[in-house]
């Protein structure tokens, strides 16, 4: 949970992964989308920030143990996966998607982490045509869904139709957190066994456990 030190307005935190991890530093990617993350260009060296965690769960690794991975991500939910596709030490296939080819970012990092990295672009304009989750659906054709797991970071509406893929994996949800600790319930999620809290009980979930409506 990142916050501009000692401002009341906007007075809530607002929630991130970490994306890459120094000795003594972390790195959060974020794209300008309204006041926080606007506030957050113009900080400098030496400014403070007030931030709590970490918090939530992560990515299961030891699931992946005989299993080829298959990491999809959309837009900035490529932030989520980083240290995910560190972990996997080359071991993944990456589907990374976005409208435009403007929208995928540090592409030549990734394929340092990826044995493969497939490109996905709404508009057609930088590798398959079509979302993340159609290019892993062309790439499962043909193959046996019980040899692969899948972990995705993305908007609703691609965790959904990751879901769908008849995979077996696990999803982070992309909530808006207000306390992050689990006290506000501001970011329940609908599973099959009622409603978790994404801050606590998540982010991260097995596929099919998330209802999405």
């Amino acid at each position: 949970m990142f916050g501009l030190d000692s401002r009341k307005d906007p007075f809530l935190k607002r929630p991130f992964c970490y994306f890459r991890k120094k000795r003594n530093t972390i790195d959060i990617l974020y794209r300008v989308v309204g006041k926080v993350t606007t506030l957050m260009t113009g900080l400098r060296a030496g400014d403070a920030a007030e931030i709590l965690g970490p918090l939530g769960n992560g990515y299961p690794l030891e699931a992946a143990d005989g299993k080829n991975p298959i990491v999809v991500a959309g837009g900035v939910g490529i932030a989520s996966v980083y240290p995910l596709l560190e972990a996997l030490e080359g071991r993944a296939h990456l589907f990374y998607g976005g409208r435009t080819g403007q929208d995928l970012l540090l592409t030549d990092e990734l394929k340092r982490l990826s044995s493969k990295l497939t490109l996905a672009t709404e508009d057609g304009s930088a590798g398959f045509r079509g979302t993340a989750v159609d290019a892993v659906r062309a790439y499962l054709a043909g193959r046996d869904k019980r040899d692969q797991l899948l972990y995705a970071c993305g908007p609703n509406g691609m965790l959904k139709a990751a879901g769908a893929l008849g995979v077996a994996g696990y999803i982070s949800s992309e909530q808006m957190m207000a306390c992050g600790i689990g006290v506000c319930l501001g970011c329940a999620v609908k599973t099959a066994g009622g409603y978790k809290r994404a801050c606590k009980d998540g982010p991260v979930f097995p596929i099919g456990e998330v209802f999405f409506d």
